[in-house]
This record gives structure tokens, sequence and C-alpha cells, in this order.
């Protein structure tokens, strides 16, 4: 070890030492004298103070001569000091992570005559891992030297760095918003199926469970399970089975694991998803209109209702954005530069775009939609001929869907590799029925099964089969009192129209009258609305075709084009320095950023002011609003005003009796009842439809009762006296099959 570095993580070791005195020290004083009672809010900000003193000790005596070095040149100053401050909190935080999960990692594993001493060895081990991981980094990232800007570049690129240092600053608003929902929200519904697959994927290389999404998403949710010592799906008859619901219960909630802990470190990494799909959005922008329009369009993103609601959980809305964002971007950079390097890139890009979300499948044909759309424009404006102009962006289209290909393939090799051959014929057998043509495919698929390379490839064909059958299959549907066995064809504009804030709804519609108006005869301008467009359009025009109007969350992979586009219709606007267009900018910011602030936490049953004076349990149903989000809400609640007894018929991936011991487990087929009863809104809601088609009661007899609360917005909760059902006892008004409801106080009335 050269003795410059070795002084350095002396030096770095002795400040490491100093700064936990300084956490502690502050923790202490503060839970003793200011905030008592708060030791998360203290502990947050002794760990804000820790961080600031270690940056300050490091940068002038660890790092000393790379540090000043850095910020010599006065006009750099702020930019460096600004770098070097970003880096070193990202280097922390992740070495607080590194330092959490290798402790939990050794409790897990010391055992014999060690495990006495886990606690201990536990510490040192965690603590040496993030002192490493921190000097190493810090010495080769922190603070490198970078290269010497020319004189001329200085100014642009301090303003640029601005302009970056503010686009953090919003991206920070989302994820602390996002981060502070990751341990509030209950688990949500498709959690319970994800989450215990990519902990599968992670630990036993089997990918028996959750064949209908791609593995990203949830191998980056299971990724930081494996260093907590929990009990997997193995352990149940449901693994063997291929149950993934029943072992998703028993992963989470019949194992002995904590629940919470296993949402938190699972939900984590979702962030780093909204971050991503954020800076690509950012740099997109920029790229295209500048800097200040860029920061425009980022903000949009940033204050969206749909990814605060959905970001953090761990399922594929999300991820989706982010898939078809980076698809467009590398093929438009590709056809841009028409190099080996952005092929490449363009080919890498798809292959990610597929294993986030199977629905990018939709970006083959619009890239074949696009090459024909450039060809037209090259053709008009240097007369290269139409057709000669398509085989030449088509010959690298073909190479960069080979590659695409060749990415989702080696991903998949090592998710699949411990996959029995029997139980990769019975995943195909139970996921795909024995309809003829059907028959002909699952036949087709056993070919695969064999070795976990051509495994691999068959398990990716499963799940696009699995995405046409699921969205031509459908759901029934509800909405502003609609109901439908399939479909509504006017559901996904109408809930775009009303779960959409209102300023970007407006900003849409002023940007289509503002280019209309305008004309766009700038070629650059117009490949753009088409690049940005035939996203837009042909995902809405799928979207609506098919048959799962489950909520808004479909419509979030349009929402980056729908914003770019507002970025190219405001553009003129935006960089103007006239006053009145600087006032107008701060409204718009004002009026979209303070209703969503508003709204937290209950961002998932986000409406905007078109709904105003509607109960929002009667606009939407499930994941517009109820995917079982707010069930330690209720627990909470229940707690506070000490209700016993409280009948829960929930939707969710959460368990009531966990969070509520002295629960009951209620269902609308139990009939009318007396007592304190809380209803999932979806529940509330389809009984009204399944209810008669079944032959069951529905909570039509609800409608007698006022609601004494709402738990965010998806749990309404009633307080029925046995007088009120004695006075007015419930009738139904179609036969109804009796169910015995479970024994408790309160009375129970059923009606035969």
């Amino acid at each position: 070890m050269k003795s410059k570095s070795l002084r350095q993580f002396l030096k770095f070791l002795a400040v490491g030492v100093l700064n936990t005195l300084v956490d502690w020290a502050v923790f202490y004083l503060l839970i003793y004298f200011a905030i008592p009672g708060q030791p998360l809010l203290a502990k947050a900000i002794s760990f804000t103070v820790a961080v600031i003193n270690s940056f300050v000790l490091n940068s002038i005596w660890t790092f000393r001569d790379e540090f000043y070095s850095g910020i010599k040149d006065k006009n750099l100053k702020f930019y460096r000091l600004a770098n070097y401050f970003i880096r070193f909190i990202l280097v922390s935080l992740v070495g607080f992570v590194i330092n959490y999960l290798t402790f939990r990692y050794v409790l897990a594993n010391v055992s014999g005559s060690l495990a006495s001493h886990s606690n201990i060895i536990g510490l040192v081990a965690a603590s040496g891992a993030a002192l490493i991981w921190n000097f190493i980094i810090n010495k080769l990232w922190t603070y490198r030297q970078d290269k010497v800007i020319p004189e001329e570049e200085v100014v642009e690129k301090v303003k640029r760095f601005k302009f970056d240092l503010t686009a953090a600053g919003i991206l920070a608003v989302t994820l602390i918003i996002s981060f502070l929902l990751i341990s509030r929200d209950s688990p949500i519904v498709d959690e319970t199926a994800h989450i215990p697959a990519g902990y599968t994927y992670a630990a036993y290389h089997d990918y028996r469970l959750n064949p209908e999404h791609p593995p990203v998403v949830k191998f980056l949710a299971g990724l930081p399970l494996q260093f907590l010592d929990l009990k997997g799906p193995k352990l149940d008859s449901s693994w063997n089975d291929i149950r993934q619901w029943d072992a998703g219960w028993y992963f989470l909630f019949h194992s002995g694991n904590n629940p919470d802990e296993i949402l938190f470190w699972a939900r984590l990494p979702m962030l780093l998803i909204v971050l991503a799909l954020g800076i690509l959005l950012y740099k997109w922008a920029s790229e295209e209109f500048g800097n200040k329009t860029g920061l425009f369009v980022l903000f949009l993103y940033a204050f969206t209702p749909d990814v605060l609601a959905h970001g953090h959980f761990v399922t594929t809305d999300v991820p989706a954005a982010l898939a078809f964002v980076l698809g467009v971007y590398t093929f438009s950079k590709f056809l841009d530069k028409k190099n080996l390097k952005y092929l490449i890139f363009a080919g890498i890009g798809l292959g990610i775009a597929e294993l986030l979300k199977f629905s990018a499948c939709l970006l083959y044909p619009i890239f074949f939609l696009l090459i024909i759309v450039k060809s037209i424009i090259d053709n008009k404006a240097k007369k290269t001929g139409f057709w000669k102009k398509l085989w030449q962006y088509f010959k690298p289209l073909f190479w960069i869907s080979v590659i695409s290909q060749f990415v989702v393939w080696l991903v998949y090799i090592p998710m699949v590799w411990n996959t029995p051959a029997n139980v990769e014929r019975q995943v195909f057998l139970s996921n795909l029925t024995s309809d003829p043509k059907t028959l002909i495919l699952r036949n087709f698929l056993y070919h695969f099964t064999n070795n976990p390379f051509s495994r691999a490839i068959g398990h990716y064909l499963l799940g696009i089969m699995l995405v046409f059958g699921r969205v031509s299959g459908g759901n029934a549907a509800f909405i502003l009192g609609h109901f439908s066995d399939k479909a509504i064809i006017w559901f996904f504009p109408v809930a775009f129209l009303i779960k959409t804030p209102l300023t970007i709804l407006i900003l849409f519609v002023f940007s289509i009258v503002y280019l209309i108006r305008k004309k766009l005869t700038n070629q650059r301008e117009v490949w753009l609305l088409w690049l940005i467009g035939l996203p837009f359009v042909l995902y809405w025009g799928v979207t609506m075709k098919g048959s799962l109007d489950l909520g808004t969350r479909y419509l979030l992979p349009t929402l980056p084009f729908l914003y770019m586009f507002i970025g190219l219709g405001l553009k003129r606007i935006i960089d103007s320095n006239k006053l009145v267009s600087n006032i107008a900018l701060i409204v718009v910011a004002a009026t979209l950023a303070i209703p969503v602030l508003a709204a937290y936490p209950n961002y998932l049953g986000y409406f905007n002011i078109l709904t105003y004076g509607r109960p929002k349990y009667k606009l939407m149903v499930d994941s517009s609003i109820d995917w079982g989000q707010d069930l330690k809400r209720l627990a909470i609640w229940d707690k506070d005003n000490n209700i016993p007894n409280l009948k829960i018929d929930y939707f969710g991936g959460g368990l009531p009796s966990y969070y509520i011991p002295d629960s009951v487990e209620w269902h609308t087929g139990y009939g009318p009842t007396s007592g304190w009863l809380a209803v999932s809104t979806s529940f509330y809601t389809m009984s009204k439809f399944t209810g008669p088609k079944e032959g069951k009661w529905s909570y039509n007899w609800l409608d007698n009762y006022k609601p004494v609360t709402t738990i965010g917005n998806s749990i309404l909760v009633f307080h029925i006296s046995p007088q009120d059902l004695t006075d007015n006892p419930p009738t139904s008004p179609y036969p109804v099959t009796k169910f015995d409801a479970p024994k408790q106080s309160g009375g129970v009335v059923n009606q035969p």
C-alpha cells in the first residue's frame, strides 16, 4: 500500500470514530432536550449533522490535497464544492445500507460457539465493510482529480451544473415522499406475488413463481432480502404446488418473517427506477429543448400523482414508463448518430425495456413506423429515395432487435438456472389452458425445458403469451357508476381526465392549440413530434382496445411522452425572459405542486378538481383508489379509537389479523351485520355488480348508512347498531345464498 494511501486511510478511520461520537452526542441532546419522544426524527437529524461533519473533516484533512486542488479555480469553486458534497452524500447513503445489510447477514449466518457473540461480530463486520467502501469510493470517485476545463467552457459548465443541481432538488422531493410512503403504505395486491418471486429468483435461481412478468424489477426487490434472515417459500407446500399467491402469503405473514422489514427493503430499490426515469427524462428534454425546458418537463414528472402513488411499490408500472422512454431515447440517438456504438446502445436499451415490462414489445412496431417516418422526412429534405432510405434504416433495426433478444436471453438464464424441467412443464401447463390453439403453443414450449439455456427462451415466450392472453381476457370494470363485464371503451379517456392534475390537462390542450397555430416547419421539430407522438398514440390505441380497465397506472408509459410534447409546445415561452412568461411559469408550478403536496399520503386515490364534491369511492375502484395501501392506517385508527372486534372486508396484499389482532375477517356474502365494519371501497362497489350475478349479498344495504370515517381514500368504516337492523331490516332484491359468518360479539344478521 502506498504510504499516502495508508496515511489517508488512518485519517479516514480517525474521522469515522470522531463522527460516531458526534452522531451519538447530537442524537442524545435532541432526544433528551429538544424533541423528546421523537427518536426517528432525532436520528435523521443526527445522521445529517454527522455526514456534514464527516465531509468537512475529510475534505480539509483526509483528502486535503485533492480537495484544495479541485477548488483552486475561483470560477469553478461552487461547481467543485457542490460536486464533492453530492458525491460524498451518495457514498455515505450506500455505506449506510451496506452497514445495515452486512450486520443482518452476519446475525443470520453466525452459528456454533460464535453465536453468543453475534452482535459484536456483526457490528465489527458491518462497520468494517462500510468503512472500506466509504474510503475506497471517496478516494477514487468523490475527490478524484477531474480534467482541466478550458476557460471558454467554464461559464457554460457552471450554468449547466446549476440546472442539474436544481433538477436534483426537484427529484429529491419526489424521492423523499416516496421514501416516506415505503413504510407507511401497506402491502398492495400485486406485491404478494412479486416480492416472494423476486426473492426466489435471487436465492434459488428458480422462476416458477410469477412468470407473467419479466424478472428485473422483482429481482431488484429480492436482492436486499438475501441479507436478511428469512424463511423462504421453499418451506411451504405452495412452493412445490406452484401456487404463487399462497407462497406470497406464507413468505410475508405465515412464516414468522417480519413483513414490514421485507416490504421496506424490497421497495427501496424501486426508488432507483423512479430516479433513473427522472434523470433520463430530464436528459432527453434538456438535449432537445434546452436546460430550462428540461427542468420544466422534469417538474411535471416529479409532481405526477401516479408516479408518487406507484413509484415505491414492487410493481412493473413505473418501470414500464422507464422501459418506453429508454427504448425510444436510445433508438432516437442511434438514428441521429448512425454508428456502431449507438446501435449497440439501442439494442441494449430495447433489451432492458423488455426485461422491465412485456408491454415493451410494442416498441418493435413503434420503431418500424418511426423509420418509415424518418425515411419520408429524409427523402423530402435530401431526395435520397424513400425505399433506399427505408432499407438503410431497416437493416440496423434488425440488428438492434437481435441484440435486444440476446440481452433478454442472457438475463433470463441465471433466473431459470435451477428450475427443474418437470416444474417448467407444470408452469406451462398451469398457465396455458387446454384450448386447441393454446395446446399447440404449450406443446411448442415443452421443447425448451431440457436445459437452462433453452429454458430461458421458453420462459420469456410464456410471459409474452400470458400478456396477450391477459389483455384479451379482460376483467370487470367500473367508472363513474358504470359497470361492465369486459371493458368500457371510454374508460381510459375519462379516467385520465379525472385523475390527471388539471394543470397538466390545461398545458396539454394549450400545447396542442399552440403547435397547430404555429404550424411546425423546422425539420427537427417535425421529427420530434413524430418521435414522441407515435409511442403515445399507439400505446393509447392498444390500451383502449384491450380489456384491462383497472386503472390509470396502465397509462404511465405515455406520461413522459406527454410531458415531452408539452415541452415542445411551450419551449419558446419557457425560454423567454419576459416578466409575464416567468410569472406564468411560477403560477403553473404552484398550481401543480401545491394540490399534489396537499394530497400526501393519499396519492393512489388522487382525483383532480373536476371531481370536487363527489365521494371518491363512487368514481373508480382497484388500483385507481384502493389497492390495499391503507390497512396500516386503519390499524392506527383502530388503536387510537379502541375499537373492539372490528369486522374487516379488505382488498389488498396485507393481512388484517396481523396489523389488527382482534379483528374479524368479513365478506359481503355473510350478509348484513351490526357493530363496527370496515370495507375496502373496491369490494363495497364491485359487490353491487357481482352480487346480483352470483346470487350473493352485496353492500347495497350499507347505502342506508353514512361512513363514520374513511381511511385514506380506500376503506369505509361504518358503525351499525343492532337496533338499526331491527328497525329497518335489510332485504335483498334477488335470491341469495346464505353464508355462515364467523362468530363474534356485536350481533350478526344473516338474511336467507
